[in-house]
């Protein structure tokens, strides 16, 4: 019988700090992808303006930084459906309803999408876990804190400079914090929206995992930093992101037990998960009422279905080429004045990335964003599934949990969401030799304790 090889431990890689130019720019980019992570709290203490300015601060020397780069390889990794979104981006500038408003976000998408490319070019996969870990460690243990802080005096907080977004009556989710947390509702963070921090947790989940499957950091910081995120996690209460975690828990397992196989046991593995998450859905549909009230939601999850009404209603009148790239929803003006009001709060998101993009950019937009999903899916995967170094699986991981995160938000398009989709998309196009070396043993021998190996992973004579 075929004997089994060798099981080996990670191969543990250490960066050198001391490399010319590495403290810089990664504190280039731990500052960029703190602003755009905690957007919404930066802006509660800065504004807007204040928001956009310490973010072109931080952009300057990381386009330095860019076009330093081999800009020749870059743009022979640029999927062609990312860039032909763009175009048809700057396109929409010509049919948008809001023309001067869909110049005025573009130079910031097209800024946003630089900075993602500067993490391509100036980092490999290990240092985008390691930036992205620490910047999610730091926020989730000050929204802890400052939601203890909240809690304790009673009272909520009101952001230090607030752009309210209606100019009429200001509605108590506008607050940075309610203090909520000993109140056994949902707590906002620092990032003062509990989806927002509910999202932030999830994608701790996975990294912090990842980091202690390959010894990414010591193994009382890992368990420390996975309890401090299923806590967020716990204390956001969100449905959307318990789906989307489910969705994440399954790809892993069978992404793990994929590994190795023959094509006809992994294509047996995707048909079975496929069959699970089918007969899983179908259920959740069928029986909404009851799902969602046992876990304390509505069944037109919180007013969602009635916005997803609405613009639907919009896409039927312009369904080719949209109304125009804006991103964020224009407060005040047609046509979403009134479009997305939820318990007598208005809203500035279709709450669907994918009905978004129908909105936005039409049937062409949809299909290019699809595409592009779709494309990045498979790659993203198949680097998950054939290589042996458990750092290649938080891809993968990630863009499944954004995705699923996505049916019920449009984040994907904006700030962080934005920059994890350019960042997938452009960097798993690198060459095979810029990866990590490949291991003796498959990745489900790697993750499982020393004590249970010689059990589970008998050796065949």
């Amino acid at each position: 019988m075929r004997r089994m090889d060798a099981i080996t431990e990670p191969i543990r890689i250490i960066t050198n700090p001391k490399q010319k130019g590495y403290r810089p720019r990664t504190w280039i980019a731990t500052a960029g992808v703190f602003i755009l992570m905690a957007a919404d709290g930066v802006r509660a203490g800065l504004g807007w303006w204040g928001w956009f300015i310490v973010f072109a601060i931080v952009w300057a020397p990381a386009m330095v930084l860019l076009f330093r780069s081999n800009l020749r390889r870059l743009w022979g990794q640029l999927p062609l459906s990312l860039v032909l979104l763009h175009l048809l981006m700057l396109l929409s500038i010509i049919w948008s309803a809001y023309q001067f408003y869909t110049f005025r976000v573009l130079g910031l998408q097209f800024g946003l999408t630089l900075f993602g490319l500067f993490l391509v070019m100036r980092f490999d996969w290990r240092e985008l876990l390691r930036i992205f870990a620490n910047v999610i460690r730091v926020i989730l243990g000050s929204s802890l804190i400052f939601e203890l802080y909240a809690g304790t005096i009673n009272k909520r907080i009101w952001p230090l400079v607030f752009d309210n977004p209606g100019h009429g009556v200001v509605h108590p989710s506008y607050y940075w914090s309610e203090a909520n947390i000993f109140k056994g509702e949902r707590i906002q963070g620092i990032v003062a929206n509990a989806n927002t921090l509910a999202a932030i947790a999830m994608v701790g989940v996975i990294l912090f995992g990842v980091e202690h499957m390959i010894f990414g950091v010591s193994r009382w910081v890992s368990w420390l930093s996975i309890i401090l995120a299923a806590t967020n996690i716990a204390l956001t209460k969100s449905a959307g992101i318990g789906f989307a975690l489910i969705a994440v828990l399954v790809a892993g397992v069978v992404s793990i037990a994929a590994e190795g196989k023959d094509r006809d046991t992994r294509h047996k593995y995707y048909r079975l998960a496929l069959t699970f998450s089918g007969i899983v859905l179908f259920f959740v549909l069928v029986y909404r009422n009851e799902v969602f009230t046992f876990i304390g939601k509505s069944p037109d999850m919180t007013g969602r279905a009635g916005i997803w009404k609405n613009v639907l209603a919009l896409v039927v009148e312009r369904p080719i080429q949209g109304w125009g790239w804006v991103t964020y929803w224009i407060p005040g003006i047609k046509p979403f004045k009134g479009l997305g009001i939820v318990h007598g709060v208005e809203y500035y998101q279709a709450h669907n990335v994918y009905i978004e993009m129908l909105f936005q950019l039409g049937i062409i937009g949809l299909l290019l964003f699809l595409a592009l999903l779709l494309v990045a899916f498979v790659k993203v995967w198949r680097l998950a599934v054939r290589h042996t170094n458990p750092l290649y699986l938080w891809p993968i991981l990630l863009l499944v949990g954004l995705m699923a995160q996505n049916l019920t938000e449009s984040r994907m398009l904006v700030e962080i969401g934005w920059l994890y989709l350019i960042v997938i998309t452009v960097k798993v196009n690198e060459p095979v030799d810029s990866l990590e070396p490949v291991g003796r043993s498959p990745k489900r021998v790697k993750i499982t304790p020393k004590l249970l190996r010689p059990i589970i992973f008998k050796k065949r004579s």
